[in-house]
């Protein structure tokens, strides 16, 4: 708060000015007397002039409270502010529609603004939005095949119980898309740490509102905005209840045993007047879908009555999107990774056994997976003791659609490390000798490393076995194994003789997490998975050791960031620009016996780590988890457009090889990580579909 010295004698001065002093609230946002009474002056001009019933109803509704507030003779620092929010609000939403057509949303108790779905905007309840516009109209540009989102904001100017919508077959020159190729779901606003949005490091020193979840059923998360709490229902045979989610750390819970499910279709919603509500738009254009524009409608009922339609567009594109390959060579794959824990062996340990329920709940999400582009899932590695969980979960990710050459997460490639003393025992005889080359010295680290090399034994046997048995069930040899995570100089070369012998001996690869220092090894991985950001540099520095060499990125953010336009470039085109050739982050979600995966804390360090959150059968989308599939269907589109840009070059068509360069020479120079991504993704198309059309005129 803004504080004035005066000194004594002014006192009662300052208490009779209290109320006209700007205080500055707890989000930043300043007020004063003066100011709240010059916004009300305004909005009686905009009540004035508005030939809009309901619009004019609303603010003057708007208007009352605050001359209510107003008439207060002390205003706290909370109404203030939420008086101002209000009035702001207010004047936004009657400018707004004063710019809009006459007749739009001129009888409906609410507004409708079309907005960018991966916006860096925050849509909040209190905010209208800067970035869309009125509009009963939303559309999509879409190629054949690809799921693609869009949103609107529901702007309320009356309180309605319960809105429905109902979504109408698109209608085209050439087909039909049916309207089971249209999802939508409501956007959950509910309290997150300090750091909410931009990135993965906790501050339970504030609680901030962030949308977050995509829900058909949007009480199925109550929110407390007085406690700043978030509640979960829990659908129990005995009733439903509601369990605090909050905390640091939250209560304990597992998914696999609470019986906590969305809805499989959108619910009725409730609006508040003044209070925002999102709502998102997830289509799927059938694969063979013909080119062309296809229209339809979503119709609304407020409490009973009609209140308007929305119109859908699909513009469908005359092609589909390939899988992604890397920027430098189309003749390599770009792989689409994710650390995971959903794995049939922890599924049957959360369910208590339950091989129905687990095997459900594995499906539901590898299929989940799936449709955001994850096509490469590590297969969560064999077990000796259970090889069937192995083979079954192979079986079950092959059904999902996953793609198992290579495949990645056989098992681990390195001793055990209730071992590690033996190495660290051999590094400090070996230190020793080299101080001081006795013989007994050298005879000492000569038997440190015997020692190791009998820790090593068993884990060889291991990846012989896990190999022949993974190259058994999938029917090839291209089979990664996991190094240590994160590991350290002493621990790389504690690995050595392990990795030599994978690769070597039993013809296996090897993939591991790290940094700079892994350049330096004397075995080297096929498989870095550089943390931080990404750049050509690290690129051109792990490729120079081999056409084998793969790169990908992780913790450049982790998962947790609800922002989605930030999660969509973080792993599309600033990963694909850089020459990398995976995406490979941690995690789809985080859950264990001391981590709520409802919850926002994993330990004082950082908050919870989601993509998505789990419910008994499948899991609860978030905007975050869209930002990535778009993120990797920009490099698709970036594929597409190499593609075509190579049989041009090749045609020796003037024409074509002019187009061709052209597109090339634009995907170069333009730097990815200074435009949206939206715009990135319009010039794409672009030119994708000159190119196209230049090669139909040949």
């Amino acid at each position: 708060m803004v504080k004035k010295r005066l000194l004594l004698g002014l006192l009662m001065a300052m208490l009779m000015m209290m109320s006209a002093i700007t205080p500055a609230a707890a989000d930043g946002t300043e007020w004063s007397r003066n100011e709240l009474e010059d916004l009300v002056d305004e909005l009686d001009t905009w009540i004035t002039a508005t030939q809009r019933p309901l619009v004019q109803q609303f603010l003057e509704d708007v208007r009352d409270r605050a001359n209510a507030v107003l008439a207060q003779t002390t205003i706290t620092d909370e109404e203030g502010t939420a008086t101002k929010k209000e009035l702001v609000y207010a004047l936004q939403l009657a400018a707004d529609v004063n710019e809009a057509d006459a007749g739009l949303w001129a009888s409906e108790p609410f507004v409708i603004y079309a907005v960018p779905a991966l916006s860096p905007e925050m849509r909040l309840p209190d905010k209208l939005p800067r970035d869309g516009k009125v509009s009963d109209q939303i559309v999509v540009i879409s190629a054949q095949g690809e799921y693609e989102a869009a949103s609107f904001v529901i702007a309320p100017l009356a309180d309605v119980d319960e809105l429905t919508f109902t979504v109408g077959d698109l209608q085209g020159d050439n087909g039909t898309i049916s309207a089971d190729n249209v999802d939508l779901r409501v956007v959950k606003t509910w309290y997150q740490g300090g750091t909410a949005w931009q990135s993965y490091f906790f501050d339970n020193t504030l609680d901030v509102l962030t949308p977050e979840l995509l829900l058909h059923d949007e009480n199925l998360i109550q929110v407390d905005h007085n406690l700043k709490k978030n509640y979960l229902r829990v659908d129990y045979p005995q009733g439903s209840q509601y369990v605090d989610i909050s905390g640091s750390p939250p209560p304990a819970f597992s998914s696999y045993t609470e019986p906590v499910e969305d809805s499989p279709v959108l619910l009725p919603i409730a609006l508040h007047q003044g209070e925002s509500k999102q709502m998102w738009v997830t289509t799927k254009v059938p694969e063979g879908t013909p080119e062309g524009v296809y229209t339809g409608t979503i119709a609304m009922t407020a409490d009973g009555s009609p209140a308007g339609q929305l119109t859908l567009t699909i513009r469908v594109l005359p092609f589909e999107l390939p899988a992604p390959k890397t920027y430098y060579d189309l003749d390599k794959d770009f792989y689409v990774m994710i650390y995971s824990s959903s794995g049939l062996k922890t599924a049957l340990a959360g369910t208590g056994g339950n091989t129905q329920l687990a095997e459900t709940r594995l499906l539901n999400q590898f299929r989940n997976l799936v449709e955001h582009n994850v096509l490469n899932l590590p297969a969560g590695g064999y077990d000796p003791n259970q090889p069937q969980l192995f083979l079954r979960q192979l079986e079950l990710m092959e059904e999902a659609g996953f793609d198992l050459d290579p495949l990645f997460g056989v098992g681990h490639a390195f001793p055990s490390n209730e071992d590690y003393w033996i190495w660290s025992n051999y590094l400090n005889a070996k230190k020793q000798y080299e101080a001081d080359p006795t013989p007994e010295n050298e005879a000492l680290m000569n038997q440190w490393y015997q020692n190791y090399l009998q820790t090593t034994v068993r884990i060889k046997s291991f990846i012989e076995q896990a190999f022949n048995a993974a190259s058994a069930a999938v029917g090839h040899t291209n089979l990664y194994f996991d190094g240590w995570d994160e590991a350290d100089w002493n621990r790389l070369l504690w690995q050595q003789e392990v990795w030599d012998y994978a690769i070597n001996e039993v013809g296996a690869k090897i993939f591991a997490t790290g940094n700079a220092k892994h350049l330096d090894l004397p075995i080297k991985e096929h498989y870095l998975n550089w943390s931080g950001e990404p750049t050509r540099g690290k690129a051109d520095a792990w490729h120079a050791f081999g056409d084998d060499k793969i790169i990908a990125s992780y913790a450049y953010p982790h998962t947790g960031p609800e922002n989605p336009d930030l999660m969509r470039q973080r792993h599309g085109m600033w990963l694909y620009k850089a020459n990398y050739d995976a995406t490979y982050n941690y995690i789809w979600y985080l859950e264990s016996q001391s981590v709520n995966p409802w919850g926002e804390y994993v330990d004082a360090t950082f908050r919870a780590f989601n993509f998505v959150y789990p419910t008994q059968t499948d899991v609860i989308d978030t905007i975050a988890w869209e930002g990535f599939r778009e993120g990797i269907d920009d490099i698709r589109y970036a594929t597409k457009l190499k593609m075509l840009a190579e049989e041009a070059l090749d045609s020796g068509d003037p024409a074509r090889v002019a187009a061709a360069n052209k597109a090339l020479d634009w995907l170069e120079e333009t730097d990815e990580r200074k435009v949206s991504a939206d715009w990135l993704r319009s010039e794409m198309i672009y030119h994708i579909l000159k190119l196209l059309d230049l090669a139909a005129a040949e």
